[in-house]
């Protein structure tokens, strides 16, 4: 009996999900894809000023790392809504799939960012050559998140 009572009392602070209204669901998507998108536009900006020679590579790196951060944050957002209706859940799933996206091209900028600064990355890797690739790459998930933006009503 004591072992159940001990049982009880450490699981009390577990939750379970709790309910959302659709439009709740909706707006917790859109502001998740919103801060995404903040985070590819700033790595395209950091993009351009290291290009340009306006930065050091250890200010970009610092700032991309920053938006990396940004796009965990969205990530969980996601990964913990609990869509009450098919709607919402189509909704979180393409957020999931803009924001992953978002992600895998926010990283490859870091890498470019390393690889400016003297790093080992061979010309023959995954990370663009130039910043108007990687630049074109950030451009398509952008719109991809305003896309999915504009499905949860955001944009």
């Amino acid at each position: 009996m004591l072992t159940l009572a001990v049982a009880l009392a450490s699981t009390a602070g577990c939750t379970v999900a709790s309910h959302q209204e659709p439009g709740q669901a909706t707006a917790a998507v859109a502001d998740a894809v919103a801060r995404a998108g903040s985070a590819v536009a700033t790595t395209r900006l950091t993009v351009s000023l290291l290009d340009a020679d306006r930065v050091t590579t250890p200010v970009a790196d610092a700032a991309v790392l920053d938006q990396v951060r940004v796009l965990e944050g969205s990530t969980t957002a996601l990964t913990t809504l609990v869509p009450p209706d098919d709607v919402s859940s189509a909704q979180r799933d393409a957020g999931l799939a803009a924001v992953a996206d978002a992600t895998a091209e926010v990283v490859t900028a870091r890498a470019w960012v390393a690889r400016e600064s003297g790093g080992d990355l061979s010309a023959a890797g995954a990370v663009p050559l130039t910043a108007s690739e990687l630049e074109a790459d950030l451009a398509r998930v952008a719109d991809d998140l305003d896309a999915v933006l504009a499905l949860a009503g955001g944009a």
